[in-house]
């Protein structure tokens, strides 16, 4: 099966003719390409290679050639406002606008000749009925498309039935490999090219086309390295007392005539031992403390900065008042979107050695901070992987020296 075309695609000329924040790497103006040739395209770039901003370059050609087209980022909640911040260096003269409001106003904004807009999964689910059938949009895209990898969920009906001309997904979790996840997404990326037992030869053929994925080992040899450092901390004084005081209680947990342990009442012990080890509420001793502060106290260059992230916001909130003479902000769920933007900002812009905050879960994913220097895992999640991915928060396109990291 041919691949669905466009006509028009992005000259050299236009990639260098155009103002950009940074210059764009060879495989980076491949990717605009890739999306401004293709009616349907699956982008699976590995995490950090700034398929954002390929994406965004990619709808700023075509609004060029068309200016009246209409353009849909579907994304999970917490990167809806990325999206819009990233929009504003990349693409200044679009207007974006996020979904949100009630139903009578989020079926005015789907239905107004907006060039650009945000919205979650979870609206896409709700606002089937909202959006308007006579009038498609141009380009559709599906981030973190992986959301749609179940076929039969209400999500992913809902994404396919979006009224569109263009079908982008980007996904940064490798699926060429797996069969039924590959048919989901391309169920939205070109509908009834794959089918159950479809040989691997002929799958690999099909997708080709509509498929890129390239690897930081691929194409950027040259990106700084990540060097980690595990910091194997012993507690002692009355931090150690209150662990050991906690250690101890685990006896109540034990089984009692012939009733099962209590896996809740276990789960809630480790996670106070895990606390315990973080700091000790009633003394304030902390020897992880200790060992972060010798960290930020080789923080000397105006660019040298740390992002520290933990699980617990209590642990987070205890920090900030403990880290004398450096400048520091919090960044958790439970801040408003504004207040966490302005974290981000003020971190990115101060002119000094600083410290954000950042809680695992919310700031794990989403977010773009090479300005960091450092990063701190001030303690362990229970996946590696999440880990993983709020390390390269940091070791993003646009780094110019290595990524330390303790754990």
């Amino acid at each position: 099966m041919a691949p669905k075309k466009s006509s028009r695609a992005p000259s050299n000329r236009f990639l260098a003719r155009t103002k950009l924040p940074h210059p764009l790497r060879v495989y980076q103006q491949e990717g605009v390409r890739f999306f401004a040739h293709n009616m349907s395209a699956l982008l699976a770039d590995e995490m950090g290679l700034g398929k954002t901003v390929q994406t965004i370059l990619a709808v700023r050609y075509l609004a060029a050639k068309n200016p009246g087209q209409r353009a849909l980022v579907v994304a999970p909640r917490s990167l809806c406002r990325n999206w819009a911040l990233e929009f504003s260096p990349w693409a200044p003269n679009l207007l974006v606008r996020i979904v949100e409001g009630n139903a009578r106003n989020r079926q005015a904004m789907y239905h107004l000749p907006i060039p650009v807009l945000i919205a979650t999964y979870e609206q896409m689910r709700l606002d089937t009925d909202l959006l308007d059938r006579t009038s498609p949009f141009d380009i559709v895209v599906l981030d973190e498309a992986q959301r749609i990898k179940d076929q039969n969920s209400g999500t992913s009906i809902a994404c396919r039935g979006i009224p569109r001309a263009r079908s982008w997904a980007l996904t940064g979790t490798p699926i060429e490999n797996h069969l039924e996840d590959l048919m989901s997404l391309f169920s939205f990326v070109q509908r009834q090219l794959l089918f159950r037992g479809i040989p691997v030869g002929e799958l690999h053929a099909r997708i080709k086309p509509y498929f890129l994925r390239r690897t930081k080992a691929d194409v950027l040899p040259e990106l700084p390295p990540i060097l980690i450092q595990d910091l194997a901390l012993t507690l002692r004084g009355k931090q150690l007392a209150a662990y050991e005081s906690l250690w101890q209680s685990r006896s109540r947990f034990a089984p009692r005539l012939g009733k099962p342990v209590s896996q809740t009442g276990l789960l809630a012990l480790i996670t106070k031992l895990k606390q315990a080890c973080n700091y000790d509420p009633d003394s304030g001793e902390s020897v992880k403390l200790e060992a972060l502060n010798v960290i930020l106290e080789n923080l000397s260059q105006p660019t040298d900065k740390a992002i520290v992230f933990s699980q617990y916001v209590q642990t987070l909130q205890w920090l900030s008042s403990r880290l004398d003479g450096m400048p520091c902000k919090l960044f958790h769920g439970a801040l408003s979107a504004q207040e966490r933007d302005d974290a981000v900002g003020w971190f990115r812009q101060e002119p000094q050695p600083c410290v954000l905050l950042v809680s695992i879960k919310a700031g794990g994913v989403g977010l773009n901070l090479q300005e960091a220097s450092t990063v701190v895992l001030f303690d362990r999640w229970w996946n590696p992987a999440v880990e993983n991915q709020a390390i390269q928060r940091a070791h993003r396109f646009g780094r110019q020296r290595p990524l330390h990291v303790f754990r």
